[in-house]
């Protein structure tokens, strides 16, 4: 594995009770955190290496778009997390597959 130092570190914005990752954040600010990169690591790695289970999440964001498990996570992204009381809006179906359940197996939901 290719040493994470010589990466841009990872971007992480976080949103509602995952701000508590942070050591005095205020809600009213900003509480973004600065995370060494690991070279093709999956968004599912990243969850675990914070220290959060994927319960612990709602719907996140790697450069906008929404993340899925697999995604491997590449220099410098920005990530938002947001937790698992924070969910897209009508269950996000506009981006997620307009009209699929929960239970469709081609969707990844959290």
């Amino acid at each position: 594995m290719t040493n994470s130092n010589t990466f841009e570190p990872l971007e992480v914005h976080l949103y509602g009770q995952l701000r508590q990752l942070i050591k005095h954040s205020k809600p009213d600010e900003d509480t973004v955190m600065m995370v060494d990169f690991i070279e093709n690591e999956t968004f599912r790695e990243f969850v675990q290496r914070l220290g959060l289970s994927q319960s612990d999440i709602g719907d996140c964001f790697i450069d906008g778009t929404l993340a899925k498990h697999s995604t491997i996570l590449m220099p410098g992204a920005r990530i938002g997390l947001f937790p698992f009381n924070m969910v897209l809006l009508c269950g996000g179906q506009h981006l997620k597959g307009h009209g699929y359940t929960r239970d469709d197996v081609d969707i990844d939901y959290y």
